[in-house]
């Protein structure tokens, strides 16, 4: 038994020895604009959804239906979130294009029912590390954090004119607006 510890303690010192030398070597490129590596991203994204869904578990939303909810969230997802991620009608704005990773399409599969609403305010209210995604925790209160749950729930159905007319009812359209597709 104490060979298998002293052997143990041997390959755990020596592993951390190789991480250190891989890590001061430089050898790992951090760009934006490289991707990671098959494994690394594999890690990393297994990392992000195990954190996700652990962190998320016990978390208990009110109700989001209704359009007084979505009308809480709009304003949020139209002057932050349409800059990264889009929305109907409108592409992303050229900054987002330079993130690693890219942020994703918000109309895609990842609101239509890969995460749970419980999932989608864990993530808008804590943000990703190193993914550009901020903590809107720090600055939205709960009802604003619930409101942008809602609003992105209903975002897959909204058609360019849909999202354009409400939009434009709650007074967001600044003049001259940028990102029409």
């Amino acid at each position: 038994m104490k060979s298998f510890i002293r052997t143990l303690g041997v390959v755990i010192v020596l592993m951390i020895l190789g991480g250190a030398a891989f890590v001061w070597s430089g050898l790992y490129n951090v760009a934006a604009n490289e991707p990671h590596w098959g494994v690394t991203f594999w890690v990393l994204d297994q990392a992000k959804e195990r954190s996700i869904s652990v962190h998320s578990a016990k978390i208990s939303l009110p109700s989001l239906k209704g359009q007084k909810m979505v009308d809480v969230g709009l304003p949020y997802f139209q002057s932050s979130c349409r800059l990264c991620h889009g929305a109907p009608g409108y592409r992303r704005d050229d900054f987002a294009l330079g993130l690693y990773p890219i942020p994703p399409i918000l109309t895609s599969h990842e609101v239509k029912g890969e995460m749970s609403d419980a999932e989608l305010y864990w993530v808008v209210k804590n943000g990703l590390k190193m993914t550009g995604m901020p903590s809107f925790g720090v600055t939205c209160s709960k009802k604003d954090l619930f409101g942008i749950v809602a609003f992105l729930r209903v975002l897959p159905t909204l058609t360019p004119e849909a999202y354009r007319t409400m939009v434009s009812s709650a007074g967001l359209l600044p003049t001259g607006e940028k990102g029409h597709q």
